[in-house]
């Protein structure tokens, strides 16, 4: 809950929350409707986001379990307020989020061969739509920038999710090299969850979700690397 996040946040930084909406010309009444479950607006996000320096992500609920979903979700439309809020929240991303079901087998060996690894490890057995005729990118824009292209696509089939969640096992073993963990990740406010169920062996990679782009950039910024590094560890 947004209400419960913020005030998390107010606690931590040692601040009090009615001087901080005000500072940002927020109204200090918006902590009842807050509280209440109501809506925050994109720009409220962000202002928030951009006062506290954590990705708009951490203010936004996490994933629910599957054993949870039905009782999370309300039997009227505040859902698809909520939903709307959401993307508006992300108005740069919406286009890349689409389309995240495959790459060209030339695309595939050229990745594997970037992070110092093989193309069946990315594939990870799991059934991958390989398309002959992609049109081959790489070439153009080179292997790092096509993979952070990768990395912030919402993936359309299993597949794809499983090629997200193998490089990030890559992006976390080169971050273990420079004493970086699940503990520290968590700390500079990524979706706790997702961290925690990378780092959590006995679930199953399909059952998983990839690092994006938002959480890559909040790591390079965090702790003063390069992309380059978060895939190949140099």
């Amino acid at each position: 809950m947004f209400y419960d996040k913020f005030m998390e946040l107010c606690a931590e930084r040692n601040v009090k929350p009615s001087p901080i909406l005000k500072k940002l010309g927020l109204s200090s009444g918006n902590l009842k409707r807050w509280e209440a479950g109501a809506n925050v607006n994109s720009d409220t996000l962000k202002k928030l986001s951009e006062y506290f320096q954590v990705p708009v992500d951490y203010f936004l609920d996490e994933r629910p379990g599957s054993a949870d979903i039905k009782a999370e979700i309300p039997d009227d439309a505040n859902v698809f307020r909520k939903i709307y809020w959401i993307f508006k929240s992300h108005p740069d991303n919406i286009a890349s989020f689409l389309n995240g079901t495959s790459m060209s087998e030339a695309q595939l060996k050229a990745v594997a061969e970037y992070l110092g690894c093989s193309v069946d490890y990315l594939l990870d057995k799991t059934e991958f739509n390989t398309e002959d005729q992609a049109v081959d990118i790489i070439d153009k824009i080179g292997v790092k920038d096509y993979l952070l292209g990768v990395m912030n696509k919402l993936p359309s089939n299993a597949g794809y999710q499983v090629l997200q969640v193998k490089i990030s096992y890559i992006i976390m073993n080169n971050l273990e090299k420079v004493n970086i963990g699940q503990e520290e990740l968590i700390r500079i406010k990524l979706a706790s969850k997702k961290i925690e169920r990378l780092y959590n062996k006995s679930i199953p990679n399909a059952s998983k979700r990839g690092l994006n782009f938002s959480d890559l950039n909040r790591i390079v910024e965090a702790f003063d690397l390069s992309y380059d590094f978060l895939f190949t560890g140099k």
